[in-house]
């Protein structure tokens, strides 16, 4: 039998093994402890585990983690209170008091952004022509401000008492001044002024008008259109597209009807917004409905769009660039997208089932395709056509209200039972349970899996096969030099990996 190193021989028997003291035993556990740096398994109050390209390590059930993949990014995560992510190229990621604050920093537009909902948020960006601009509201609505290097972009408002605001909703700048008594914003060349807001108000610049709310109300850019209410909402009066040499004519009496006119084209409503009917004979454009109910459209030679609706059994629509079909609506839908090189199918059974299928064409010609799937609240996954995956069980994450990556980042350790990726060929493929009672990692070749205080098996790329049991304290190996190997308290004790290179595998690990 090969010599145990380290443990030494065994003094005495019977009676004689009383000689034995705790200081004796003390130095023989300690002679059998596993090299600082080495794997620990002992959760789910410590473990750490390495492969090449990976290091990982985690305490008090994952509530404290730390992560590292050697030449792209180091992560550390005190949750719920802290995640962060620091890549090689300079960005940074946080999330803190998930999901209220976020941090960002990109180093290369450059951009920093920050928010602790609903306390504050600041954004800080240098644009394109060389001018940094910083934006912030502290207690929103109540505080706003912002700046920039020309001095272009100065402001700040305290509502409701006054201020300015620069890009504002879809203004490019606001001002007041005892809310609502006064009020004026500008977008491009069109000025409002607004008193009592919205009771008077008038309009100056490319728009002139006026108006007192609801009583009547007049807006005409010269040109291009002259819009006008009487007693909002019930009368509305339209001339669009004064261009042409056929405008748009419209008007509208709420409830009462409708009509619009151009050309060929007619559009009548009865009993606003139950029942409408329009056509343009010229290019066979039809639309008849029955609102909510009832509606079916055709758009004709010039506009390729169709739409037919009987809800809630049934709902279609499609254009040139999409298609959806609802069955029992809003529960179940079928959808294909098409924008660029970009094509995607999708299937949701709300709010209980998702997956999507995208398919991707790359400048060479190539396809990529990725796929996800959702059984909510059970499980997710995503996977893609390069070997790519990343998935987990439980997932009570609800796109887009509640992004499932994000949360299982955040808080995934708590409620998890089952979690894995894999960063595809020649990357690392992780597994994990609950409070990592079970990890396991492949890469270059190299594969560990472990559980607490019982052991695990490391396999080298050559196929020597490592064992641990017994937190550590047998231990040995297979191969031509197999045989016993040190003990190594409190195990699995394998050597640190992480710093050796993927490339440096002889075989890359293939899923």
């Amino acid at each position: 039998m090969p010599h145990l190193r380290g443990a030494g021989p065994v003094r005495g028997s019977g009676a004689r093994s009383r000689g034995f003291r705790a200081p004796a035993l003390l130095l023989c556990l300690a002679a059998a402890c596993a090299a600082p740096d080495s794997e620990i398994h002992l959760a789910p109050l410590f473990s750490r585990h390495t492969a090449p390209g990976y290091d990982h390590a985690e305490a008090v059930g994952g509530v404290l983690r730390y992560g590292e993949r050697p030449g792209r990014h180091r992560t550390w995560a005190l949750s719920p209170l802290l995640w962060q992510r620091r890549h090689a190229d300079g960005r940074e990621e946080a999330d803190f008091l998930y999901p209220l604050g976020r941090f960002e920093h990109d180093p290369e537009r450059p951009r920093t952004y920050a928010r602790l909902f609903p306390v504050f948020w600041r954004e800080a960006e240098t644009r394109p022509d060389g001018v940094a601009e910083v934006d912030w509201a502290f207690l929103p609505p109540f505080f706003w401000g912002g700046s920039s290097s020309d001095g272009q972009e100065d402001y700040f408002a305290f509502w409701p008492l006054f201020g300015t605001l620069k890009d504002f909703l879809t203004f490019d700048e606001v001002h007041f001044l005892f809310w609502p008594f006064f009020l004026s914003n500008e977008k491009g060349e069109r000025r409002s002024t607004h008193l009592l807001w919205p009771i008077f108000g008038w309009t100056e610049g490319s728009e002139v008008g006026w108006h007192i709310f609801p009583l009547y109300g007049t807006a005409e850019v010269p040109g291009r259109y002259r819009r006008s209410y009487l007693l909002w909402p019930i009368f509305h009066r339209a001339e669009d597209e004064l261009w042409k040499p056929e405008p748009r004519q419209a008007w509208l009496l709420v409830p009462l009807g409708g009509r619009i006119r151009q050309g060929d084209y007619t559009a009548t409503t009865v009993l606003w917004p139950i029942f409408g009917l329009a056509e343009r004979p010229s290019t066979g454009y039809r639309s008849f409905q029955a609102w909510p109910v009832l509606k079916f459209e055709s758009g004709g030679r010039e506009a390729p769009r169709r739409i037919t609706r009987f809800l809630p059994f049934w709902t279609h629509y499609e254009d040139e660039d999409t298609e959806h079909t609802a069955f029992l609506w809003p529960v179940f839908w079928t959808r294909r997208d098409r924008f660029g090189g970009i094509e995607r199918e999708s299937f949701y059974a709300v709010p209980l089932y998702w997956r999507s299928e995208t398919r991707r064409t790359l400048e060479d010609g190539s396809e990529v395709r990725e796929y996800s799937e959702h059984l909510w609240p059970f499980a997710r996954s995503w996977r893609d056509s390069e070997g790519r995956e990343d998935f987990a069980l439980p997932a009570p994450g609800m796109e887009p209200l509640l992004d499932s990556r994000i949360l299982s980042r955040n808080l995934g350790f708590a409620f998890e039972l089952w979690a894995g990726s894999d960063e595809g060929p020649g990357g690392v493929r992780e597994r994990r349970a609950f409070l990592n009672l079970y990890h396991e990692t492949e890469s270059a070749g190299h594969r560990r899996w472990s559980v607490p205080i019982l052991g695990g098996q490391w396999t080298e790329p050559d196929g020597t096969v490592h064992t641990s049991l017994l937190l550590g304290l047998l231990r040995w190996r297979s191969g031509p030099d197999g045989g016993l190997e040190e003990p190594a308290f409190p195990g699995p004790g394998w050597p640190d990996l992480h710093r050796l290179p993927v490339s440096e595998s002889p075989e890359a690990f293939q899923p």
